[in-house]
């Protein structure tokens, strides 16, 4: 009976996430741009939720839960930073990139990078550094939902069946119609996510405050810091997180899918609400969960992606496949983001410049073969179970932290060119993989840190030599022009 109810749960999830992705489909108009970025066409709603459940993630249910349950309040403190930092991030830069969008038509990010530095080299290294960073992410998602799926059905869903089901949908909702299935199915998963951890929170709540011994918060998880929050650790997490708005390519590209001004500022702040409400929501349910354990109600967890698994096996079967599907959800609606993505760099940054004259029919027939091929990479990785979720989303976000100095470049200086954007990405990439993978931390510092310094350094002190003028006046001019634009796309009625 509790195999049967997980698969019919799960089947009845991917029927409706199908038929609103079909649905959404009559919305496309056939060309590169529209598939990959809605030409600019998506309203507050769709834009706002597109963006919030392709951020959250399997990060926020498996990965964030056991962290608030093994290291408290700390770990709270550690995804506001990313969610201020996200809230500050996108009140200066979506508009620039809304406007770009639309005085150049970019598709994919790294193509901002690429007309601002004057060279396509530039634009394909942020491309391959995103390749080979989103990997891990996106696996990450998917081994969030293989673990629930096999804890939730008491192991009657196999863990590689699981990973099937994952890979297999995320691929289907992103090829069905690009940006709009996507987009669309977005809006059906973020309400599905909310919705689930409001039920599950509320749930838990009641059962654990029943119990006689119960405390919300006590030892060291009430404190910071502790041995796990040291003030080294923090800054290391916090690091890459803080700029994660600007150096994740499935973010930034939505940055380009609001159909007016307006739409963009109802996303940030519609954005703002959720974020909020969805962390605090997260990080209460593993710390309620902490505190079950030391009343002796819950069991003592040494493996933190093993808490919500192990609660959904201990709540009644509605509420288990509620769970289930509230992860599914939120793991789908980024993993499917950002296979879109990837897809359209390697299409726009890597293809193109070398086949300029492929038409917009090809470009989009060759898009779906990347996803596949993506689709089957983050499978392969996913059934290795490499390592925790929040430590392959803090991996994932530290590779691509080089980006950063770059990107913000564009918008705040306008010298430097393809020699020192080139040169900061490799050398504060080469710098990340090899301080990880050596452990080493020169001075005590963070890792990600030296990544930032020795990144920022490279870009500044080579861009004192060098500048692309050309490229700077267009981030200029889309920046001055950016009313006008605004103005006459606020007229569409795009949803």
């Amino acid at each position: 009976m509790e195999a049967l109810s997980t698969y019919l749960a799960i089947v009845v999830y991917i029927a409706m996430g199908t038929a609103i992705a079909w649905f959404a489909k009559r919305h496309l108009q056939r060309d590169v741009r529209d598939f990959y970025t809605a030409g600019g066409r998506f309203g507050t709603l769709v834009v706002a939720l597109s963006y919030a459940a392709t951020t959250y993630s399997a990060f926020m249910f498996i990965g964030l839960v056991g962290l608030s349950y093994q290291w408290g309040v700390g770990t709270l403190g550690f995804e506001l930073v990313y969610f201020v930092g996200t809230l500050f991030l996108l009140y200066y830069l979506a508009p620039k990139y809304y406007s770009l969008h639309m005085k150049h038509g970019y598709i994919s990010p790294a193509e901002v990078l690429t007309d601002r530095y004057g060279s396509p080299a530039v634009g394909a290294i942020a491309t391959m550094i995103s390749l080979v960073a989103l990997i891990p992410y996106s696996s990450s998602q998917i081994i969030g939902i293989a673990s629930a799926a096999e804890g939730a059905s008491g192991g009657a869903v196999p863990f590689v069946l699981a990973v099937l089901i994952a890979v297999s949908l995320a691929l289907i909702w992103s090829i069905i119609a690009g940006v709009w299935s996507v987009g669309w199915t977005d809006v059906y998963q973020g309400i599905l996510m909310i919705s689930a951890g409001v039920v599950v929170l509320a749930w838990v709540v009641d059962w654990a405050t029943k119990m006689p011994s119960f405390t919300f918060l006590s030892g060291e998880i009430s404190r910071v810091p502790n041995s796990y929050w040291t003030p080294q650790n923090f800054l290391n997490m916090t690091i890459p997180w803080f700029f994660f708005a600007i150096t994740n390519p499935q973010v930034v590209q939505r940055l380009f899918a609001p159909k007016s001004k307006k739409a963009q500022k109802g996303m940030i702040i519609w954005f703002g609400f959720y974020g909020l409400f969805f962390t605090v929501l997260v990080c209460a349910l593993g710390i309620m969960i902490r505190g079950a354990t030391e009343a002796g109600g819950f069991p003592l967890i040494t493996y933190r992606d093993s808490v919500t698994p192990t609660l959904l096996k201990m709540v009644p079967l509605w509420l288990s496949v509620i769970g289930l599907v509230a992860i599914i959800a939120a793991s789908i609606s980024t993993i499917d983001s950002i296979i879109l993505t990837l897809s359209s760099m390697s299409i726009r940054d890597l293809f193109i410049p070398r086949m300029p004259k492929m038409s917009q029919k090809a470009q989009v027939a060759v898009g779906r073969a990347v996803m596949v091929a993506l689709a089957a990479a983050c499978a392969l990785f996913s059934l290795s179970r490499p390592g925790l979720i929040v430590d392959l989303a803090v991996l994932s976000s530290s590779l691509l932290l080089p980006i950063a100095p770059v990107v913000l470049g564009c918008f705040v200086w306008e010298r430097g060119g393809k020699v020192s954007a080139s040169m900061a990405l490799i050398v504060g990439f080469a710098t990340a993989v090899t301080l990880y993978y050596l452990k080493l931390s020169p001075m005590g510092l963070p890792t990600n840190l030296w990544t930032l310094i020795i990144s920022t350094a490279t870009y500044a002190i080579l861009g004192m030599f060098e500048k692309n003028l050309e490229g700077a006046r267009k981030i200029r001019e889309a920046q001055v022009g950016s009313e006008v634009v605004a103005e006459s796309e606020g007229e569409k009625r795009d949803p």
